[in-house]
């Protein structure tokens, strides 16, 4: 994959349609900050949009009831589910409210309980879609080596070198007019695309698949 063809395939939207349609949901269903920013979390905890409304929308909190997708379903081990419902507080939209560039942000929510790095920075993918802060999109990627997204900056770049790979996000970042979040979310898919997992048009067919499977299906189509 070349430069260029990375760069319309994150602007053609797949890879974080997801993302977007929390913001959608948001706005259409005229949701308050707090009530968001519940939807938002309720999505990270699950990173499945029809369990995430049966939460916010019905209050169910029966593990049994919602679908918790790829790693996500660690939440349910140990304890961690339950925790997490008890550590949201207002204090978290606060805090949010208050920073004033995305490496802050990532420090706030990085600190929460059960929040690692592929959490974070999803969670902040749809906090920015929804709220649209005005932050300074500063946070520098580790380009830790396994990483799914550092393998896919690889594979358009062709060179490993953290200059490159530096040099390679701010130039993606101002020719996608896009924050370090979701380019994060569009170069893990092409590290899929490579793996052969993945395929350009694929997230989109599995939120609409799943929103099939729900009682949301309206909702969710009505705002695509």
């Amino acid at each position: 994959m070349t430069y260029e063809e990375y760069i319309s395939y994150h602007k053609r939207g797949d890879a974080g349609v997801e993302e977007r349609m929390i913001a959608s949901l948001a706005y259409s269903l005229k949701l308050n900050q707090w009530d968001s920013f519940r939807l938002i979390y309720f999505y990270t905890m699950t990173y499945h949009i029809p369990s995430a409304l049966t939460m916010l929308l019905e209050g169910q909190r029966d593990m049994k009831q919602l679908h918790f997708r790829t790693d996500r379903r660690y939440v349910r081990c140990n304890g961690a589910y339950d925790r997490m419902l008890k550590e949201l507080n207002r204090g978290m939209l606060s805090a949010l409210l208050a920073v004033k560039t995305t490496s802050d942000a990532y420090s706030v929510v990085s600190s929460w309980y059960f929040f690692g790095r592929y959490a974070a920075f999803l969670f902040l993918e749809v906090y920015m879609n929804v709220f649209k802060p005005q932050w300074v999109d500063d946070l520098r990627f580790k380009w830790e080596h396994d990483e799914n997204y550092t393998k896919g900056a690889v594979y358009i770049t062709k060179n490993g070198n953290r200059e490159v790979l530096d040099a390679f996000l701010e130039s993606a970042k101002m020719d996608t007019k896009d924050n370090c979040f979701a380019i994060e979310t569009s170069l893990c898919a092409v590290a899929k695309f490579f793996k052969g997992t993945r395929y350009d048009g694929y997230y989109t067919e599995r939120m609409l698949n799943e929103a099939d499977n729900s009682k949301w299906r309206e909702l969710i189509y009505n705002n695509v």
